[in-house]
């Protein structure tokens, strides 16, 4: 029996969602808006259901694709990578929250409060940041490491939003 991927749809609405991938959000937008005039609002809310669905499948098949080759190609262990940071939707949607506190000038490129980011998409990353938002020195930078892979200073997002946060108090 083949588990059930998460999701179902035609081969016409894969075929608009790929050509949607290929689109600025500008054309992306008005691609939907024609295909709900066309369709309804209905078929387009039934799209988007299943368009999460594929997304959360293919971030689960990319899990599974790290761990595959992290074992047969790196010959690590499983035990040893159990704590991998791989980007979700969940933790994309996370990451807007996060971004949402804090000008990214200054930060890292790939700082969890940049959005799009590899840690701004990673439900670990952003939940670390979240819960160490009333700490000042808390979420620290993983930009710059000592030898020892420990992290050297106080994340930039970090502190521009505890910053932010003790000022609207």
């Amino acid at each position: 029996m083949t588990p059930d991927p998460g999701y179902s749809m035609s081969a016409d609405q894969a075929a608009f969602i790929s050509e949607l991938t290929g689109m600025s959000a500008g054309d992306r937008g008005q691609a939907l808006t024609a295909y709900a005039e066309q369709y309804g609002q209905a078929h387009l809310v039934s799209l988007f259901t299943q368009f999460i669905g594929m997304a959360n499948s293919v971030v689960e098949n990319c899990a599974a694709m790290t761990d595959l080759v992290l074992i047969t190609e790196m010959g690590m262990h499983p035990d040893r990578f159990d704590s991998i940071n791989l980007p979700t939707i969940a933790g994309a949607c996370q990451g807007v929250a996060l971004a949402a506190q804090a000008d990214p000038a200054g930060a890292c490129e790939g700082c969890a409060y940049r959005l799009g980011t590899m840690a701004n998409q990673s439900p670990m990353a952003t939940s670390d940041a979240s819960y160490m938002a009333i700490e000042p020195r808390g979420f620290m930078c993983h930009a710059e490491v000592d030898e020892c892979g420990r992290p050297l200073k106080v994340c930039v997002g970090h502190a521009k939003a505890w910053k932010a946060a003790q000022a609207a108090e």
